[in-house]
């Protein structure tokens, strides 16, 4: 005999439980649960589980979200929760999903207005890397445009500054030290890891502030573009040996030779680079304009879920990103660039001569 449809916010479960679950995924969980909360009305819901989990919490203030040490039972058992809100579909907004669909409620379809005021300042402390300001600001530019938002700013790493400089906004702008800001980082820890990078922010906002969401969020295009230098019989490698999946030096040189069939290869790192792959290579660092140059005129870019993976995707140069991790969440990332493939390490090995 079928339920019939639940009809009541109050027969969703408010309760859940956690198994020990790393802290990247404490951060899917307690941000899923927030948007899980916010979007069927729930004043709060409570969740026990590891400690890292109260902390992260307080620190991205999802006031939706009660930690407790122990429960009253039922609970939702997150563990016993189908696992496909972790691999390629990460953050709970995929778990709220999957537990609106076993309540049969249906999903709302109006399209609420948008409530970000014009000249609101985001402060980015946790994501201040080269792919965070990549997607950020090209998320929020296009947020903007579609909402009609005059104009915001973003704040934190010099990197968000570079990115703005160097890529066209007319709706986003940098602010070195802003008077009031709000927490960007806790609104890009809303955001579900199963929609390609650059979309990513565009729906954290969404989910922040209402208002229309972009599926496939267009790269920004270059506010100046480079000194032609012509194409260049080059290969720009780069793997992260900082990564805690990094390939074997083995495995890293291995694929670097296979490379060189292409090119004279040049690869793209620092000190730690060196150390891992060794000296005897030629080895690359600039600044972003110098870098976008650079990538514009080579062959190949063949790297890794990295920032400079997303400049090159942003920049539409033709190239190879090898997963080292797991695999559908790059493929999710790196699935809205035209030029690039995503592929495993060990296909790369067979595929690349």
């Amino acid at each position: 005999m079928k339920r019939p449809p639940l009809c009541g916010r109050e027969e969703l479960p408010t309760r859940f439980a956690a198994a020990d679950l790393p802290v990247r995924d404490c951060v899917e969980l307690a941000a899923g649960l927030a948007s899980y909360a916010r979007t069927h009305g729930l004043a709060r819901v409570e969740v026990s589980g590891p400690p890292a989990m109260r902390e992260l919490i307080e620190e991205f203030g999802f006031g939706e979200v009660r930690f407790v040490e122990f429960h009253r039972q039922p609970a939702v058992d997150i563990a016993a929760v189908p696992r496909t809100w972790r691999c390629g579909q990460r953050g709970l907004r995929c778990l709220s999903d999957q537990l609106v669909d076993a309540a049969k409620i249906a999903s709302r379809v109006d399209t609420p207005p948008s409530t970000l005021a014009g000249g609101t300042v985001m402060r980015f402390a946790r994501h201040n890397r080269l792919g965070d300001a990549l997607g950020i600001v090209t998320g929020l530019e296009h947020y903007c445009r579609d909402n009609a938002v005059a104009s915001v700013a973003v704040s934190g790493s010099p990197i968000l500054a570079e990115v703005v400089e160097v890529f066209a906004c007319k709706r986003v702008s940098y602010a070195p030290s802003p008077s009031e800001s709000i927490n960007g980082d806790a609104i890009f820890a809303r955001s579900s890891w199963s929609i390609p990078w650059l979309d990513r922010f565009n729906h954290a906002v969404t989910d922040a502030f209402g208002g229309r969401a972009r599926h496939r969020v267009p790269p920004l295009p270059l506010r100046r573009a480079p000194t032609p230098r012509g194409e260049e019989n080059v290969v720009y490698y780069q793997l992260d040996a900082r990564s805690g999946t990094a390939p074997s030096r083995h495995s890293a040189r291995r694929l670097l030779n296979q490379v060189s069939a292409h090119g004279e290869v040049r690869v793209l790192g620092g000190p730690d680079t060196q150390t891992y792959l060794g000296e005897d290579l030629i080895y690359v660092r600039a600044d972003l304009p110098e870098m976008v140059a650079r990538l514009l005129s080579c062959r190949l870019f063949v790297g890794c879920d990295s920032g400079l993976g997303h400049l090159a995707g942003c920049l539409g140069v033709p190239g190879l990103i090898v997963s080292t991790d797991d695999f559908e969440t790059t493929w999710s990332f790196f699935r809205g660039y035209a030029s690039l493939n995503v592929i495993p390490l060990a296909a790369a090995e067979v595929l690349l001569p």
